[in-house]
């Protein structure tokens, strides 16, 4: 990856972690728009679609929501070498 596109991420991650109130979700529940959506409706969702797609692929990567979020805490290492905001960014 080019320097300017990891300063660009860096960057960007910044901002959305400063924008993010901690009491705010993404994602909502569809019967109480004022709950947060259970992470296991979200991961089981997730997961089901990723094999659906996935099946699809000639080599069927074996990629899973876990596996997306370990890349995910991997390049937020790689990009800040910070583990105290990595932990808050993914909320450890």
């Amino acid at each position: 990856m080019s320097h300017n596109k990891r300063v660009n991420r860096r960057l960007a991650t910044k901002v959305i972690f400063l924008m993010k109130k901690p009491d705010s979700y993404v994602f909502l529940a569809k019967v109480n728009h004022l709950k947060q959506l259970s992470h296991v409706v979200i991961t089981n969702d997730v997961n089901k679609i990723m094999r659906q797609v996935f099946k699809q692929l000639a080599n069927k990567p074996n990629i899973t929501s876990h596996s997306l979020r370990t890349d995910y805490i991997t390049r937020l290492w790689e990009d800040f070498k910070d583990i105290e905001f990595v932990k808050q960014t993914i909320g450890h």
